[in-house]
């Protein structure tokens, strides 16, 4: 069985998810945006700035599991581009929930994949602030911005200067556990998805993840840096690393010379598949299985070399093989 370590949120079990650390600055900061809306009203709004690997996505989308009133949702590009769809889809899902609820619509670095996005954060910020002032602001709202470019969360927070109450920090940063919680953590999320296996049962021991983390900068980069070495123990079969050596015993001369006509001895015999088709009668091309031998042919290095029966004598012999 091939090991199995996810590095990515999106790739975890659904049912580990729930296991992960919460972010404790993360939850406090959710925790005070709702009591403050409770209170004053309004939508607030949160740039996230983390390396690529540091939990951000798991700290946003695990906030729900943490806090029952909390409901995450992740916006798509239609959401984020269009204020009438934002609108459609912050409605339908308002319209599930308690209105003491929190929902927390999350952006996952949505910006990477947008060619000149130097105007996405105005936008995306003008619509916030609209729903702010409109019919929606009784629903406590806390969108969340995920990004790895501080340049882009400081374009976000300073987008908010018309409606800066909506801002809950212009910095806010999210650096994932400490290192030495992260040979537990790998442990512990490999265990889970490979039936309650060690990693020392392929050969990945503590010094092995304390050593990772040392070089890591990220938690999401030493779980990847550990699957790239359980993943060069599993590697993909290449049948065209195998070379098949087929030796056709012939009793004279002709007989060689006539399965020389498939093969070339100055290329190492491989097999001229051309050549041996067109000496095939017809009964062999019907009942032989022709696909099947060319898929061989393509899939494995095929030579065909022929040997003279007569120098297999004496190595028969000495084995005590009767002529």
């Amino acid at each position: 069985m091939i090991p199995r370590l996810p590095s990515r949120y999106e790739d975890l079990d659904q049912t580990f998810r729930g296991r992960l650390r919460p972010n404790r600055r993360l939850l406090d900061l959710a925790k005070s945006a709702f009591q403050n809306m409770r209170v004053a009203g309004g939508i607030r709004f949160l740039p996230v700035y983390g390396k690529s690997g540091s939990g951000k996505t798991c700290a946003a989308n695990e906030l729900a599991t943490h806090l029952p009133e909390a409901r995450v949702v992740t916006l798509t590009r239609d959401e984020i581009e269009h204020p009438e769809q934002l609108r459609d889809f912050l409605k339908k899902h308002i319209s599930l929930f308690s209105p003491i609820e929190l929902l927390i619509p999350v952006v996952d670095q949505y910006e990477e994949n947008v060619p000149g996005n130097a105007d996405v954060p105005a936008q995306f910020v003008e619509m916030v602030s609209l729903l702010d002032r409109g019919d929606l602001r009784e629903q406590p709202m806390l969108f969340i911005w995920l990004t790895t470019s501080r340049t882009f969360q400081a374009a976000l927070a300073a987008a908010t200067e018309r409606n800066k109450r909506i801002l809950v920090d212009e910095v806010f940063e999210i650096e994932g556990p400490p290192k030495e919680q992260w040979p537990e953590i790998i442990e512990e999320t490999f265990r889970f998805h490979n039936d309650e296996k060690s990693l020392a049962d392929v050969d990945v021991i503590e010094e092995d993840l304390e050593d990772v983390a040392r070089r890591s900068d990220t938690l999401g980069e030493a779980i990847e840096r550990i699957g790239e070495r359980l993943g060069k123990e599993h590697v993909l079969q290449d049948l065209s690393e195998y070379t098949v050596v087929m030796l056709w015993p012939v009793t004279d001369g002709q007989r060689i010379a006539t399965v020389r006509q498939f093969t070339d001895p100055r290329s190492g015999y491989i097999l001229e598949w051309g050549a041996w088709f067109r000496e095939l009668n017809p009964d062999d091309r019907r009942t032989l299985p022709l696909r099947e031998l060319n898929r061989v042919r393509l899939y494995f290095d095929v030579r065909l070399v022929p040997i003279a029966a007569a120098d297999l004598q004496k190595v028969c012999e000495k084995r005590g093989v009767s002529r």
